[in-house]
């Protein structure tokens, strides 16, 4: 936590006063929120640490499966830990904290990406492929290991209190995972498309790469996110449905 908010000071350590202020404003609301939704729901304890630990795993997924394809440029930062002060981001940490302290229908919430050298990759091609779709496949595979769970451990999870916490995984993982396809840069979707794609496919999307972000913002603004995610969200709780049952 040291470690996270000296990153934190250095990143707006040429911000304005009046930028500062608003931060520390903002920081002790969100933590007066968070101790009172602690105090009166425990559970939400639980939500923080699961979407810590899925876009902590997404992650290392990217740093993993490029290590694998020529690029050590994460092994050698040391991002492919388990260690999750290494992976958070100030602001993709403390944003779904805040939603899910005040309650919000839709969560997300992102680590800092691995570093990676595309020009080490062995294939530039499949490559790339891999090491975008790899963060987005770990996410569906622990939602299927939350699905796994629920289909030859129903009893015992029951008798242990884990129900909720083991849907939260599934429910978390299959936002994450979808929400990553969206072919928006900077998301992975984006690349995983440019990848397979022509060189113009290539160009369009690198085009984008300058206010991507800000596309992938109004969306949530305007609550038109959720309309895009939700109808995958529900074919995936669907199939997981008919696996458990």
């Amino acid at each position: 936590m040291k470690n996270f908010i000296k990153e934190f000071k250095y990143l707006n350590s040429n911000a304005p006063t009046s930028t500062k202020v608003i931060y520390g404003i903002i920081a002790g609301l969100l933590l007066l929120t968070m101790v009172k939704k602690l105090v009166v729901q425990p559970f939400t304890g639980v939500m923080i640490g699961i979407l810590i630990f899925s876009v902590m795993l997404h992650e290392i997924a990217h740093g993993l499966a490029a290590y694998k394809n020529g690029d050590p440029t994460a092994k050698n930062a040391g991002r492919l830990t388990l260690n999750p002060i290494k992976h958070l981001d100030p602001l993709g940490t403390l944003l779904p904290i805040f939603l899910i302290a005040t309650g919000a229908t839709f969560v997300i919430g992102w680590a800092k990406p691995v570093p990676v050298n595309y020009r080490n990759l062995r294939d530039k091609k499949w490559g790339v492929f891999q090491v975008s779709v790899a963060g987005v496949l770990t996410n569906f595979i622990l939602a299927f290991i939350g699905a796994t769970m629920f289909k030859f451990m129903g009893p015992f999870l029951y008798e242990m209190n884990l129900i909720a916490a083991v849907s939260y995984l599934i429910r978390i993982n299959l936002v994450l995972g979808i929400f990553n396809l969206i072919p928006i840069p900077p998301l992975d979707g984006s690349k995983v498309f440019s990848s397979l794609g022509s060189y113009r496919v290539k160009e369009i999307f690198y085009s984008m790469e300058s206010y991507g972000f800000y596309i992938i913002i109004a969306l949530a603004w305007f609550g038109l996110l959720w309309d895009i995610i939700n109808p995958f969200y529900q074919l995936a709780v669907k199939l997981l449905n008919a696996y458990i049952n």
